[in-house]
């Protein structure tokens, strides 16, 4: 794992760098929020299914790095967990812990000037490495790092300019994560005979504020 962090911290760099070239830049930061929900495995048994997994709701803030054409987000967040089950008789859902996060994200996007604003379709992936856990009851967990997940992004933003070098950023994004190792792990244990059991994708909403500055 983390042999993919260092693959993916490099790569963004390497793609901001090489947008850089020719295009004005800007700096910044603010604060963000994400809600992911329909992490966990699907179960499907005798005609019927279920699900058990988490939700996690995250606020934290964020610096950015724009060159023109791509964006290089460094985020910190606190979440708070939530188990859900859902099927099988059994639905529910209960506070189990918290979390805090280090994220890295990197998106393409695509200016459209309007003259005081500027808007810009958004795509990209992000890493959310978790790097402390603890439970309801302040008792931390060893394997944190398993919580991680890499993801994508896709959406849109727009810049406010309150000068010619000073700015307000909005962005609105749709998150898709893909399976931690936690959910990885459990689906293998869960299967048995006619039993059939699969990680499932986290999906939620992620939304961004912030001020930045042209150089």
């Amino acid at each position: 794992m983390k042999k993919s962090i260092f693959v993916l911290a490099i790569l963004a760099i390497a793609a901001t760098g090489a947008f850089a070239q020719g295009f004005s830049k800007a700096v910044g930061g603010g604060l963000l929020f994400d809600y992911s929900l329909n992490n966990g495995i699907k179960i499907e048994a005798a005609g019927k299914s279920g699900f058990t997994g988490t939700q996690a709701l995250s606020a934290g803030g964020f610096g950015f790095l724009d060159v023109g054409f791509a964006e290089l987000d460094v985020s910190f967040a606190h979440g708070t967990l939530t188990w859900v089950d859902n099927g099988f008789g059994i639905k529910g859902a209960k506070s189990f812990g918290s979390a805090l996060q280090l994220g890295l994200t990197l998106l393409g996007k695509y200016p459209i000037d309007l003259g005081s604003v500027t808007l810009f379709p958004l795509l990209g992936a992000d890493y959310n490495l978790v790097f402390l856990a603890w439970n309801k009851d302040g008792h931390s967990y060893d394997d944190a790092w398993d919580l991680s997940q890499f993801g994508l992004l896709a959406g849109a933003g727009f810049d406010f300019n309150f000068t010619t070098t000073v700015f307000f950023r909005a962005e609105a994004l749709f998150h898709l994560r893909f399976p931690s190792k936690v959910m990885k792990d459990l689906a293998d244990e869960s299967k048995s005979p006619g039993v059939s059991v699969d990680p499932t994708l986290g999906v939620g909403p992620r939304v961004k504020v912030g001020l930045g500055y042209r150089f």
